[in-house]
């Protein structure tokens, strides 16, 4: 992640049940005191922005997709417990801070070398595993790339439906009513021979909670809000994934010969 995109590293739309309230200088000071060590400033600078929450960019080779925020809601940086794996793994837990992790695998900040700037430690509990992944928390940073793999844009200010319909027609494929329960926004889904096709918008609500939520009341005016997952491309523009490369080709090239425009989402990034 290049320096700048901290202010852009939160995902849009935001789970709002992950994101804490806004942080304030009490609520570090208490954390630092529940946890017994300071916590670097590009990590108190990212809860700034949003305390908590699922990230837009992710760590090469790992699962890793959520930065934890500091408040009384799951997932909270000050809320972990070891107890229960002392004794199954062959290495120190004490002086490990998650700050992801699903269980048996953790992200943590590592303070066990003592030095008041944490390295970044990848730990699984299952395979008594440990691997260093960063010296601090700034470099591990600058490790974080957006994935690109098999994400295309279509270039074109339609609305979706017009879009959707307009594929339709040219491809002879039929989509299914939108699905928004994942993620928030309208994902489209068909077959184009034997591949899926998926169609979703750029253009979304900033918020995501679902209503059988138990702070759907609380939470639900976030969602009427509107922000870009990616604010490198434009607003008016979509995104299309085919699961099969050759079908992907194949399809592609038929819908460039009817003027529609689909570039590598990789070129935005670059």
């Amino acid at each position: 992640m290049k320096e700048d995109g901290i202010d852009t590293i939160w995902q849009v739309p935001k789970y709002l049940p992950y994101v804490q309230p806004n942080l304030t200088e009490d609520i570090i000071a208490n954390a630092e005191k529940k946890i017994g060590y300071k916590l670097p400033k590009e990590y108190i600078d990212i809860l700034r922005i949003q305390n908590g929450g699922y990230i837009r960019f992710r760590l090469p080779e790992t699962l890793h997709e959520q930065i934890y925020g500091i408040g009384p809601f799951f997932p909270s940086l000050t809320d972990y417990d070891w107890t229960d794996y002392e004794g199954t793994v062959g290495f120190e837990l004490n002086g490990l801070i998650p700050f992801d992790g699903d269980g048996h695998w953790y992200l943590c900040l590592d303070y066990r070398q003592g030095n008041t700037e944490p390295e970044v430690t990848f730990i699984d509990t299952e395979s008594d595993y440990e691997k260093p992944i960063a010296t601090n928390f700034k470099e591990y940073l600058q490790l974080l790339e957006i994935n690109t793999d098999n994400a295309f844009v279509i270039a074109i200010s339609f609305t979706i439906q017009e879009l959707v319909a307009k594929i339709s027609s040219i491809a002879g494929i039929e989509f299914e009513e939108p699905n928004s329960f994942d993620h928030g926004y309208p994902i489209y889904r068909s077959k184009y021979n034997e591949s899926w096709v998926w169609i979703s918008p750029n253009k979304v609500p900033a918020g995501f909670i679902r209503e059988s939520d138990d702070r759907y009341e609380e939470l639900k005016s976030q969602k009427l809000q509107i922000s870009l997952r990616h604010p490198e491309i434009s607003g008016d523009f979509f995104f299309i994934t085919v699961s099969e490369d050759l079908q992907r080709e194949n399809l592609f090239a038929i819908l460039a010969e009817h003027g529609i425009k689909i570039n590598e989402a990789k070129t935005y990034f670059e």
